[in-house]
C-alpha cells in the first residue's frame, strides 16, 4: 500500500488542475447514499485501474447493508477517507462540540460492477 501511494504522489503532481477537473466532471462517481467523491479519490481510483468505469462505489459491509455482495475474485481499490478529531468545550454552561481533520487513512472500495444483488439484505 505504501508503494501504491508514493506512485500515486508522484503520478498526481504531474496532474493539472484542469485535468482534475476534466476527470471530475467525466467520470461522477458516488457512493450507494449518492454522495459524490472526491476528484483527487477519482483520479486515484483511475490510477489504479484505467480499465473499469467507475459509477457506484463502497466498501464490502456497505455494499451488504444495500443488499449487493461482492463477487468472488473481485479485486477492491483504495480511496483516501478523512479522520476527525472531535473537541468538546464548555464555554458559560454550554458544551460544543468542534471536529477537525486530523489525517487521511485508506479504505478499499468496490464498483457496483463487481457486485451482484443478493436475495436477502444483511442488517
Amino acid at each position: 500500500m505504501k508503494n501504491l501511494k508514493s506512485e500515486f504522489f508522484e503520478h498526481f503532481k504531474t496532474l493539472s488542475e484542469s485535468d482534475l477537473q476534466n476527470l471530475a466532471g467525466v467520470m461522477p462517481v458516488s457512493n450507494p447514499e449518492g454522495h459524490q467523491i472526491s476528484k483527487y479519490n477519482k483520479a486515484f481510483l483511475k490510477f489504479q485501474n484505467e480499465n473499469l468505469n467507475f459509477t457506484v462505489i463502497a466498501g464490502y459491509k456497505q455494499w451488504l447493508k444495500f443488499g449487493r455482495c461482492v463477487k468472488k475474485g473481485q479485486h477492491g481499490h483504495w480511496i483516501f477517507i478523512p479522520s476527525m478529531i472531535k473537541t468538546k468545550k464548555e464555554e458559560n454552561g454550554q458544551e460544543t462540540v468542534s471536529e477537525e481533520l486530523d489525517r487521511f487513512l485508506m479504505a478499499r472500495v468496490f464498483d457496483v460492477s463487481q457486485t451482484f444483488e443478493m436475495k436477502e439484505t444483511i442488517p
